[in-house]
């Protein structure tokens, strides 16, 4: 088993001589230790290659979710994602019956399993650009999937009274421009 806590201090351990800190200290690092399955995650929607993206469009918009994670033996072979829709479906004029979700999938996702801390999965998401991380048991097996969504409201429950208890209205509203919105 890895021992993510190790590779994070040695990371906080980089961080720190290059002259960064954090602003919350202890609180934040241990928040950034917090596995993944200290989330309250749903069961990913699993579905087979063969599955037609007009069934992987309705099933996405039925459960409300932004991706589907493709298995073959009950294995992860590959995920599908709002973003492969907007750059490699829409605007191509493909009958979305007669396609099938492993033509467009992405292959081999970058995994996670669900004891590692978030410190991990934001990294996948930051470096890889990624809004989702499915997590998967030791079999390649998935079992759930990680979206930012996830970690923010884990976050925002974290520090919910901070959050409640700011002003409607920040003092200084300089930063709210009309450009670039």
């Amino acid at each position: 088993m890895i021992d993510y806590d190790e590779h994070i201090d040695d990371e906080m351990k980089v961080m720190n001589e290059g002259g960064s800190s954090t602003k919350k200290g202890a609180k934040q690092i241990i928040q950034l230790k917090d596995p993944i399955n200290s989330l309250d995650l749903r069961k990913s929607i699993c579905i087979s290659g063969d599955t037609s993206i007009a069934a992987c469009l309705q099933l996405m918009k039925e459960e409300r979710i932004g991706c589907l994670l493709i298995i073959e033996n009950k294995k992860l072979v590959g995920i599908f994602t709002e973003r492969d829709i907007i750059r490699r479906i829409v605007g191509k004029n493909l009958s979305h019956e007669d396609i099938d979700v492993q033509d467009y999938m992405t292959r081999e996702p970058d995994t996670l399993m669900a004891d590692a801390p978030l410190a991990f999965a934001l990294n996948y998401m930051v470096v890889g650009g990624y809004r989702h991380v499915p997590i998967v048991d030791e079999d390649n097996r998935p079992e759930a999937c990680l979206s930012i969504k996830d970690i923010v409201k884990h976050i925002g429950n974290h520090y919910f009274s901070e959050i409640a208890n700011l002003p409607p209205t920040p003092k200084n509203p300089g930063w709210a421009t009309v450009d670039g919105g």
